[in-house]
C-alpha cells in the first residue's frame, strides 16, 4: 500500500507540472490583444457620456476624442508582443526533470527510509521508555517519563522539581519553568526551586535576567540568604544593567562563601576576572542551587532512577567534552551521592590523568571525593 500511494502521489505531481506547462504553451500560442486597447475604447465611449451630461463643451470633447483616438491607433499599430514559447526540447526537459526528481526521491528513500518499519505511536514509545533502564534514555525521553510520573503524583512538589530539571536538561526552559512553578505552588518554601525557576526564566529569555527571573531569585534569597545560584544570577543581572560594581560585589561575597574545594569556585573567579578586564560573563551556568545532597533513601524507585540517569548523562557529556573541571567535580560528587564508590574512583582516576599537570584544577575535583560530615 505504501508503494502504491507513493507512486500515485509522484504521478499526480508530475501530471500537475506537465499540465501547467502545456497550459502555458497554449496560452503563448494563442493570439493576444494589447490590454491597452480595451482601455482606450472605453475612454472614447465615456467621452460621449460626459458630453451628454454637459460636462464637456464641443471644443473640449473634440480635443479629448483626438487624444484618445491617437492613443488607440498607436496601440493598435504597435500590437502585443507575443510571448515566446519553448520548443520541443524545452518541453522534453520539463518532463525529464519531473522523472529525475521522482527517481531521485525514490532512491534516497531506499537508502535512508524504512518503509517496512512498523508504526510507533507516542503511547507505545512512552511505554517502552517507562519499561527501560532510565540511564539509557536521552534527555527528551527522560523528560517524557518524568511527565507521566508527575501526572501520577500531582501533589508531590519534589516530583515537579525533578520534572523541571529534566525539562531543562531536554532544552525546554518554558516547560521547566511551569514545572518549577507547580512545585512552588504545592510547597512555597523551597529556595532551591525558586533559584531553579529563575534560571529557567533566564534561559527561556535568551540569557537575560528579566523581572520575573529577578523576582524568583529575590524570593530564593529571602528564604535562603546564602543561596549560591540566586546570588550568582542577581550579580549577573546587575552587571548586564551596567551596575558592574554592585554585581562584582555580590560575586566576590559569593566567592568568599564558597568552600575552597567547591567545583564552581574556579569558574566564578574566571568570570570575575573577565568582568574586571572589561569583558562580560561567559557562563550561563550558576553554582549548583542545591547545596545539600539529596537523600536517596527517601525517594521512590522512579525518582532514584531519574537521579541515576542524570548522573549517567553527566558522564556522557564529559566523555564527549572532557576538558571541564567543574563537570568532573560534579560527577565525582554525584557518584558519592549515589554511593557508587567504584564509579567515583574511576571518574577520579580519569580526572587525575587529564589534569595531572594542573593541580589547581585537580584539587577541587579530589575534594569532592573526600568524606563529608553529612555522609
Amino acid at each position: 500500500m505504501f508503494w502504491i500511494l507513493a507512486a500515485a502521489l509522484a504521478a499526480g505531481a508530475a501530471c500537475l507540472v506537465i499540465a501547467r506547462a502545456a497550459a502555458a504553451a497554449r496560452g503563448a500560442a494563442a493570439p493576444q490583444e494589447d490590454p491597452a486597447l480595451p482601455v482606450y475604447r472605453r475612454q472614447l465611449a465615456e467621452l460621449d457620456t460626459l458630453a451628454g451630461r454637459g460636462l464637456l463643451d464641443e471644443a473640449a470633447l473634440a480635443a479629448a476624442r483626438a487624444e484618445a483616438g491617437r492613443r488607440l491607433l498607436s496601440a493598435a499599430q504597435a500590437g502585443a508582443r507575443p510571448e515566446r514559447m519553448g520548443d520541443r526540447r524545452a518541453r522534453l526537459g520539463v518532463v525529464a526533470a519531473v522523472i529525475i526528481a521522482a527517481l531521485a526521491a525514490f532512491l534516497l528513500y531506499l537508502k535512508v527510509g524504512s518503509p517496512g518499519l512498523k508504526d510507533q505511536p507516542y503511547s507505545v514509545r512512552l511505554a517502552g521508555w517507562q519499561g527501560a533502564d532510565l540511564q539509557t534514555l536521552g534527555p527528551g525521553p527522560l523528560a517524557a517519563v518524568m511527565r507521566t510520573l508527575a501526572a501520577s503524583k500531582p501533589n508531590d512538589p519534589k516530583v515537579f522539581d525533578y520534572l523541571g530539571r529534566a525539562e531543562l536538561n531536554a532544552g525546554d526552559a518554558d516547560a521547566a519553568a511551569r514545572a518549577f512553578q507547580r512545585s512552588l505552588k504545592l510547597s512555597p518554601s523551597q529556595p532551591a526551586v525558586y533559584a531553579a525557576l529563575g534560571q529557567a526564566l533566564f534561559l527561556g529569555n535568551g540569557g537575560v535576567v528579566t523581572a520575573d527571573a529577578k523576582a524568583a531569585f529575590d524570593r530564593a534569597l529571602k528564604l535562603d540568604p546564602k543561596n549560591p545560584a540566586a546570588r550568582y544570577f542577581l550579580g549577573r543581572g546587575d552587571i548586564a544593567q551596567g551596575k558592574t560594581a554592585e554585581g562584582l560585589a555580590m560575586w566576590r561575597a559569593l566567592e568568599a562563601d564558597l568552600p575552597p574545594d567547591d567545583a564552581n569556585r574556579g569558574a566564578l573567579q574566571s568570570e570575575i576576572q573577565a568582568v574586571q578586564s572589561g569583558g562580560s560573563p561567559q557562563s550561563a551556568q550558576a553554582p549548583s542551587p542545591d547545596t545539600q545532597r539529596p537523600d536517596l533513601r527517601r525517594m521512590d524507585p522512579a525518582q532514584q532512577s531519574f537521579i541515576r540517569a542524570m548522573v549517567q548523562k553527566q558522564a556522557a557529556d564529559l566523555k564527549a567534552h572532557p576538558d571541564n573541571p567543574a563537570g568532573w567535580a560534579r560527577l565525582v560528587r554525584s557518584y558519592g551521592v549515589l554511593g557508587d564508590k567504584a564509579a567515583q574512583a574511576q571518574a577520579l582516576a580519569q580526572a587525575r590523568a587529564l589534569y595531572a599537570k594542573r593541580p589547581d584544577l585537580l584539587a577541587p575535583i579530589e575534594g569532592e571525593a573526600r568524606p563529608r560530615s553529612d555522609e
